[in-house]
């Protein structure tokens, strides 16, 4: 029964697990400041904002892993801190195949949701973008002018792993703060200007975030490898005001209204600036 797994199966199942490879990633990051207000609305008990209030967001293609195979992806974060440890808490990550939906989901509570991903690069410009429900509604771009440190490094993400109770009130479990270590393997690595561009979309509400200015983008190639832990389990009745973010608007699906006609909308209009790398 293939449905039922050998101690073998569950060994190597649980290897991968244990740490995930990402390989050949391609990947452009665009750093800007937002507001103070903003990073303490949008940041769960018990993670606090750290000292400066930082967004990043980046754009990736994955050339394949020992996971769930080759995919494109996308994220937005902000900077937060849970006592000594400083990284970035993750408001949204979509994907661009079934596979990383459920395994990121599902193993670090990762808020991903399927999507259509763009990643293109020609000569020092790189760009893309993130597209549900007709809406492209998270834009990157960036136009890389010098060479940036390559080498070894180690990033750290905050994301809330939780469950619903079955009758839809509050968690089977108190949610879960979880800690993701990746090792960050660079072996190319340009940086330059960049932009950002948030659009309006009643399912995917990142422009609610605002961008003060665009730092700088960072493109990279390299392989990328993860591992996660938890930190603590959280109050549950603090959580609950933010453990929707990973779903749908439900007034709009249940109505069959997906705002279409909006969402057809290409216009240029956003959040983001051009401006010279520090």
């Amino acid at each position: 029964m293939r449905l039922v797994k050998t101690t073998e199966e569950i060994r190597r199942i649980q290897s991968i697990y244990s740490r995930c490879h990402f390989l050949g990633v391609r990947t452009l990051t665009v750093f800007f400041e937002t507001s103070p207000e903003a990073v303490a609305a949008l940041l769960p008990p018990p993670l606090e904002p750290a000292e400066e209030p930082l967004g990043t967001a980046w754009v990736a293609d994955v050339g394949n892993s020992n996971c769930v195979g080759p995919f494109q992806g996308a994220a937005l974060y902000v900077r937060a801190r849970y006592g000594d440890i400083t990284g970035n808490y993750c408001i949204t990550m979509p994907m661009s195949t079934p596979e990383a939906v459920t395994f990121g989901r599902e193993l670090y509570g990762e808020p991903k949701k399927l999507a259509k991903i763009i990643f293109e690069q020609q000569d020092e410009h790189v760009w893309g973008s993130a597209e549900r429900h007709e809406v492209r509604y998270l834009s990157l771009r960036g136009r890389m002018t010098e060479a940036a440190p390559t080498g070894r490094q180690e990033a750290s993400s905050f994301f809330f792993k939780f469950c619903p109770r079955a009758d839809g009130l509050g968690f089977d479990a108190p949610p879960q703060l979880i800690h993701v270590t990746a090792d960050v393997s660079t072996e190319v690595a340009k940086r330059g200007r960049g932009e950002i561009v948030f659009r309006e979309s009643p399912h995917d509400p990142v422009a609610d975030l605002p961008v003060r200015q665009v730092l700088s983008a960072l493109y990279t190639e390299g392989h990328i490898y993860t591992s996660g832990r938890v930190l603590c389990e959280v109050d549950a009745e603090a959580f609950l005001p933010y453990a929707f973010s990973k779903v749908d608007a439900f007034d709009l699906v249940t109505e069959g209204t997906l705002l279409h006609a909006q969402a057809a909308r290409k216009t240029r209009e956003g959040k983001g600036q051009w401006r010279n790398p520090s």
